[in-house]
Formats: C-alpha cells, sequence, structure tokens
C-alpha cells in the first residue's frame, strides 16, 4: 500500500524534528512528543552516566526529562532499557505509561531508543564540536574560551566577586623537555593538570591555555591561600623505561581579586600582567593593585610615547667617570641613557625594563651608540679622549645584523676604535652565551673593545673569563655590598689575579664610600667607578673632567 500525503507529510515533519540541527539540544524532545501518543507514553526520562577520567574523576552524571504528557503517567507501568554511548558510559531510558495505558513493553522501548539515539547523533556532534573547540587537547582542561564561558556563568549568577583570577606560568619547563623530552613532558603536564583539577572545588575552574600557561578561578580566603600554596610547589614525576624519577614543579603567578565591577575580559589578562610583573622581579606571586595598575598604566604610556621620544631627540647620554683609585686620573667613562619628557627626567629602572620586554631596547641602543661615536668624534679632535663604554643589551643579540650596525656608525663618525667599548651584561642561559659569543668574537676581529658588565652576578663567571675574547670585566657591586668572610676574599682576589694574567682590565663599578675603595684595591683592583668619585654626568659637566684629565674640583 503506497503512503498517502498525509503519511508522507508527517514523516518529512518528524524527520525534520529528529534531524534539527538549529537547535540540537531539543531535537530528541520534540522527537518524542511527536509519537508519544501513538505510543501511550506518559513520561519518558534519560540518564547519562559517564566513567571517570583523571580530569573528572567522579565520572559525570545528568538527568533529563525528554517528555511529560498532559494526562500525567503511572509510576508502576514502566520499563527500562540501558545502552552504551559513544563516549565511556551508557544511557538509561525509563518509559512510564499514561494513567490507565498498559505498560509500554520492550519491542516499543527499543523503537524509543533508536529514536533517542537518533536524534542525540546530531546533538552529540554538536556538542563533542563545541567541546573539542572549548578544550586543551592534551589536558582536556579548558581553554582560553572554555575557560572563559565557565567565568561569564560566574557574571550571570552574579557571583564572580567571590573568587580570585590567577593566571600562572611553570617555572624551567623547557628544560624539563629538553631532558626528557617532548613525548614525556606532554605526559608530566598532563599529570600536573589532573592534580590541580583533583585539588580544587567543583566550582572553582582551571584552564590551560597551552604550553606552560595555566589560568584558575578560585574562592577567595581560605582556598584562594591554599592554592597559592598549592602551585608554589607540585610533586609529580617523569618516566625513564620502568624507573619513575621525582620532579618538583614550582609556578610564578599573577593574581587578581575579581570585583563586582571588574569587566570580565581582565579575568585573564589581568592576572597576566601582575604574572609578567613576577617574572620580571623573580617573586613567586604578584597581586594585582591600585599601585600596580598605575605602573601598568605608566607601561602602556612609555611604550606608546618611546618612539616619538626618540624621533624628538628626548634621550640623551650622560657619562660616568671611571678612576685610577691610585692616582685618581680619569680613564674612562661609562655612557648612561637619560630620558627628559617634558623636561622631567624619567628613571631608567621605568624605561628601560619596558623597553627590554617590548625588544625595542635595540633602537634606543643604537641611538646612544650614534649620540656617543658623535661626541667621541669632539673630543678626539680637541685631543683630549679616553675610551667611552656603551651599554647593548642581552636582547640586541637576537639582530643578526647588530655588529654590522654597530661597525657603520663606528665607520659614519671615523672614531678609533681604541675609544670605544662594547658593554654587555654576563649571562647563563646558553642560547644567549652563543650569541654572546659569536658577537663577542665579531668586536674582536674588527679590533673593537667588549666589556662584560655584572661579572660574577651569572652562574658561570669563570667560564667567562676562559670562553669570551673580552678586554673587560666590571665586577658586580655584590662584591662589596655585603659583609664578606676570608673565603669570599680569596675568590674575589683570584679572579683579579686570573684576569690580570689574562690581559683583561678590571673595572670595580658601585663604590661609594672610601672602606669599599680600599677593599677592592687591596685585593689588586685599582680601577674604579661609582658615587664616591662622582654620579653620572650631563656632556657639560663630564667636559670638566676630560681637560682636566681628573675631578675638575681636585
Amino acid at each position: 500500500m503506497e503512503p498517502n500525503s498525509r503519511d508522507l507529510e508527517s514523516l518529512w515533519e518528524f524527520i525534520h524534528l529528529i534531524t534539527d540541527k538549529t537547535r540540537p539540544d531539543a531535537a530528541t524532545e520534540n522527537a518524542v512528543a511527536f509519537i508519544a501518543e501513538s505510543l501511550n507514553l506518559g513520561r519518558l526520562i534519560g540518564e547519562l552516566q559517564t566513567k571517570p577520567t583523571p580530569i573528572n574523576p567522579n565520572g559525570y552524571y545528568e538527568k533529563t526529562v525528554f517528555y511529560t504528557s498532559d494526562d500525567g503517567f503511572t509510576k508502576e507501568n514502566a520499563c527500562s532499557i540501558t545502552y552504551d554511548v559513544k563516549e565511556p558510559g551508557a544511557v538509561k531510558l525509563t518509559a512510564y505509561s499514561k494513567p490507565g495505558s498498559p505498560i509500554v513493553n520492550e519491542r516499543q522501548m527499543v523503537a524509543v531508543m533508536e529514536l533517542v539515539n537518533l536524534a542525540a547523533e546530531s546533538h552529540f556532534m554538536v556538542e563533542k564540536a563545541d567541546r573539542q573547540s572549548m578544550t586543551q587537547f592534551l589536558t582536556g582542561l579548558p581553554n582560553a574560551g572554555g575557560y572563559m564561558r565557565e567565568v561569564s556563568k560566574k557574571y550571570q549568577n552574579r557571583i564572580a566577586d567571590h573568587y580570585d583570577a590567577y593566571y600562572f606560568n611553570l617555572i624551567g619547563f623547557g628544560l624539563i623537555n629538553k631532558q626528557y623530552g617532548q613525548k614525556q613532558g606532554d605526559e608530566i603536564i598532563k599529570r600536573y593538570a589532573t592534580f590541580l583539577r583533583t585539588s580544587i572545588e567543583e566550582d572553582e575552574i582551571i584552564g590551560h591555555l597551552g604550553g606552560d600557561n595555566f589560568v584558575a578561578l578560585i574562592k577567595q580566603g581560605e582556598n584562594s591561600q591554599k592554592f597559592q600554596k598549592l602551585i608554589r610547589s607540585v610533586d609529580t614525576y617523569a618516566e625513564r623505561g620502568k624507573e619513575r624519577i621525582p620532579i618538583t614543579i614550582n609556578a610564578v603567578a599573577g593574581m587578581m581579586t575579581v570585583e563586582a565591577m571588574t569587566p570580565a575580559e581582565q579575568i585573564i589578562s589581568g592576572p597576566a600582567v601582575a604574572c609578567s610583573f613576577a617574572k620580571r622581579t623573580m617573586n613567586p606571586l604578584v597581586v594585582l593593585d591600585e599601585e600596580l595598575n598605575d605602573r601598568i598604566n605608566r607601561r602602556k604610556v612609555i611604550e606608546q610615547e618611546f618612539e616619538k621620544a626618540l624621533q624628538n631627540n628626548e634621550f640623551t647620554v650622560f657619562y660616568q667617570p671611571k678612576v685610577n683609585a691610585y692616582t685618581g686620573e680619569l680613564i674612562g667613562a661609562e655612557a648612561l641613557c637619560r630620558w627628559f619628557e617634558n623636561g622631567r627626567m624619567v628613571p631608567p629602572g621605568e624605561f628601560i625594563p619596558v623597553l627590554e620586554d617590548t625588544y625595542r631596547i635595540k633602537h634606543l641602543d643604537l641611538a646612544m651608540i650614534r649620540l656617543v661615536c658623535q661626541d667621541i668624534a669632539e673630543w678626539e679632535k680637541e685631543g683630549k679622549v679616553v675610551p667611552i663604554s656603551v651599554n647593548v643589551s642581552r636582547h640586541d643579540l637576537l639582530d643578526k645584523q647588530l655588529f654590522e650596525k654597530i661597525d657603520a656608525i663606528i665607520r659614519e663618525y671615523g672614531i678609533s676604535r681604541d675609544h670605544i667599548v662594547i658593554e654587555i651584561t654576563e649571562t647563563s642561559s646558553d642560547q644567549e652565551r652563543s650569541l654572546m659569543m659569536a658577537f663577542l668574537s665579531q668586536l674582536k676581529e674588527s679590533g673593537i673593545k667588549s666589556s662584560i658588565d655584572d661579572f660574577g652576578s651569572g652562574y658561570s663567571s669563570l667560564s667567562v673569563l676562559r670562553e669570551f675574547p673580552v678586554n673587560e670585566i666590571k665586577l658586580d657591586r655584590s662584591f662589596i655590598n655585603k659583609s664578606l668572610n676570608k673565603k669570599d676574599e680569596i675568590i674575589i682576589q683570584s679572579i683579579i689575579e686570573m684576569a690580570t694574567k689574562l690581559d683583561i682590565d678590571i673595572i670595580q663599578e658601585g663604590v661609594e664610600v672610601e672602606q669599599q675603595k680600599d677593599f677592592i684595591t687591596q685585593l689588586g683592583c685599582f680601577r674604579i667607578q661609582g658615587f664616591l668619585y662622582s654620579k653620572p654626568l650631563p656632556k657639560v659637566e663630564y667636559d670638566k673632567w676630560v681637560k682636566a684629565g681628573k675631578n675638575p674640583e681636585l
């Protein structure tokens, strides 16, 4: 018998309902309602129970009422059937008949089950795609989008201000990857994520932004304090064959207390800025407060105004003399950058870190070298000149053309290469040491002198003497700023003696009082720089030193 137009219309309506992708979450309910009358269905309930996972140790349970008849239902007339779903777990369907109607039999339940399964396919695919787009693939934690979706629910329920927002970065995780390999590093990250998720309460959130960057929304008060202690030190392990090697993972974090008026978009960006500041200042935790906000806003102003300030020649050079402690003779100077913004001097500690973080410091360093070469050319014409050291940031080493740019400026002004010293800070980073070695070698081959600043602040200073082709080292001020025992004195004296035998000049920086000068000269270092002799001077004042060959006031 051929179906009539009404049957076809009903079939088409049923198919439309069951495959409705515009409302996949409602497809099952609508489709069940369409056939409920013919089955004398009073109510249909679905229960989803997934198995435990590392991220969700209790599994997931959800109960859904797919349909309830206006005529009610009879609890005594019920039939249940359970079937596996695509993800680990099972769905249990329970059907109740209408009052006075026969019980829904198993054959009908199988038909209903297939109906629910078919309708759920559409819902499952949409939900899975949505879940994947909101989940970090490695750890199963919410990614940035998933995290913010969960955060938005707190705003909708007006409870966001009950929480503290965190952004934290794992310390030295790159070394773990290097030591154990990427695959094992991924497993360690997964174990770390699982530990965090199982260590917080159900209504708190942990997110993984990728790599070694995480975020969290934790209840204020005791929970937040416990979480701060938690992420400072998490014990886990790496596997090498059958061996488990203990590993402790530490994190540096930024935290922001969420308030009712806190914009949702600041939930990640606010703590992220505090975390960045924590890394720069080597603090395990920095809280975003009003003072830090002011500093952040100031950083933004510096970033925005830097290029204009450079074009307007707002940066100038001050010179701090270097003196022979035995004779008082001027033997050199260090060129230091000063920024005058609308007549106000901006402290170097305020703008130098910003320019280094944004990798704009190279532009300033090259501008300073140009100004120094210009001044050296002037002193050379007068026949009175001592070597001037100019600072170059370690970040500048990333520019493969750095040496060529410096060399071009020196050639442009035609100054003697004996009169300029390129000064760079000691580093313990393998990558930076490699770049520094190549850069220093280029300087030496071209006849340009070099100096290592803050010598002794790194972890491998003696290897600097052995490996790096330098002309000068500047002893870190920590050598004279603390109480030293006899062992310390022997080490410092050994460094001075070794450098002297290697024909490397030694300068002690940061000398402020006579006792410091006496201490370091007794150990064999007589080249001194510091406030004891002079603060950094504008060129017009430093010119007096150049003409006199010493402190003009003596």
